[in-house]
């Protein structure tokens, strides 16, 4: 007599279910289907893969994560999560279920713009949600982007009419409230032709709680638009975020990404952006100050499809205790994409001697016409420049946060939203703080 055994990706895909998508249009579940489709021929991610050779995974798979709705969550929790003096529409998510009694919606007269949940939108918005759901996301060989396809409970959903501006920023805020939670928020952002758009995506946790938070963000900025986005990952010490982010722009249009990831266990965004229109910009920034044991990988992938574009990566990281940054950038140059302009720009300052940073810059370039670079650094200290502070008597500690501040200040400068900007410094100096 032979005893059936699953495997720990089968009994944590079984965990996953008991929702009811039934009642969703077939275009939204075809696109779960598919993704459940190619989950039975993925397995978590290992160290054996390129992308994930300095994130190990191990042990996610055995631990048994729930989709979980929130209970008796109350307003003073919420509150406490919002970013201050930020004057923003809100929409507020706790494990990846919409939350619309601490939500700010807005539907504007002759449908200027819309700021909803996602699924509100592809009940009554379905014309603005089809053409662009999960057009991105349908790559068969990626575990947790088909994770979050196969099971996202819902998430924001921003549209900017072309020629208009919305009137003040969308902050997206996510919470994780109990414990083993596995939370799929999904958001999706559209920005017509000529329209611009302010998003703050911010993730938390209520507790101390262990939780996976596995998060796909979508962004079509069409012709001429401008969109920027900020996201803050301040989740506790016991999170794992896996985050993957997707734009796609068209001709003469501007894209910005701002990532602070300031707390959490494990955290690995993975950004792709693909410039499909000639005149684009795109621009990626990163401020990384990591303590304790937290592991930070950043991907970014920069596709320039179409001549003429400009694309400006900026990441630095300061690194202390037993943290661990990682950096693997790309940036693949099409034949036809010639006068493309490039840059991509990684440093790491390391603070202790089991701090690590790994940093792996790449240009695939095959058009003949470009301007490319790439560099990374990985260090102490400027010891000239402490010891100038130290020779004009202000003591160690305190010129160390000095210079590590206008370290990674170039990259919160980068941050447009001056409420945004101070809290994320807030956030940062703390880190800074608890160790010097």
């Amino acid at each position: 007599m032979s005893t059936l055994t699953i495997s720990d990706k089968e009994r944590f895909l079984i965990n996953q279910e008991g929702q009811d998508f039934s009642h969703e249009a077939k275009t939204f579940i075809k696109i779960r289907e598919l993704a459940l489709k190619n989950l039975k021929d993925l397995d978590f991610p290992t160290k054996k893969l390129e992308n994930w050779k300095y994130t190990n995974l191990r042990g996610i798979s055995k631990i048994e994560f729930r989709p979980q709705s929130a209970i008796n969550i109350i307003a003073e929790k919420v509150k406490a999560h919002k970013i201050p003096n930020l004057d923003a529409y809100t929409l507020v998510f706790v494990n990846g279920f919409f939350s619309p009694e601490f939500s700010d919606t807005a539907e504007e007269k002759d449908g200027k713009f819309v700021v909803t949940n996602l699924n509100t939108a592809k009940r009554k918005f379905i014309k603005f949600v089809e053409p662009y759901l999960g057009f991105q996301t349908r790559a068969k060989d990626q575990f947790f982007v088909n994770l979050n396809s196969a099971f996202s409970q819902d998430g924001a959903f921003v549209y900017v009419k072309a020629q208009q501006k919305l009137d003040k920023p969308v902050h997206i805020i996510n919470l994780v409230d109990g414990d083993l939670v596995a939370a799929y928020p999904r958001n999706l952002i559209v920005a017509e032709k000529l329209s611009e758009a302010q998003v703050v995506v911010s993730y938390e946790t209520i507790d101390t709680a262990s939780a996976l938070s596995n998060v796909i963000n979508e962004v079509f900025v069409a012709e001429g638009a401008h969109v920027q986005m900020d996201k803050i990952q301040n989740e506790n010490k016991n999170t794992t975020h896996i985050s993957a982010d997707y734009a796609v722009q068209h001709k003469d249009s501007t894209f910005t990404i701002n990532t602070i990831p300031a707390n959490g266990k494990l955290i690995r965004n993975n950004l792709s952006i693909l410039l499909d229109g000639t005149g684009c910009t795109a621009n990626l920034n990163g401020a990384i100050c990591l303590n304790g044991d937290i592991h930070v990988d950043n991907q970014t992938y920069v596709n320039h499809a179409q001549p003429n574009c400009d694309s400006n990566e900026l990441y630095k990281a300061v690194v202390n205790d037993q943290a661990a940054s990682i950096f693997n950038g790309k940036i693949y140059v099409n034949k036809i994409a010639q006068q493309t302009n490039a840059f991509q720009s990684n440093a790491n300052i390391l603070m202790s001697n089991d701090a690590k940073a790994n940093s792996k810059p790449q240009l695939e370039i095959y058009a003949d016409d470009v301007k490319c670079s790439h560099g990374c650094t990985i260090g102490q200290f400027d010891d000239e420049a402490l010891f100038y502070l130290r020779a004009r008597g202000i003591k160690e500690s305190t010129a160390k946060k000095v210079l590590l501040e206008a370290f990674i200040g170039e990259v919160l400068d980068k941050i447009k939203i001056e409420a945004v900007r101070d809290y994320a410094s807030a956030l940062i100096t703390k880190n800074f703080n608890s160790k010097n």
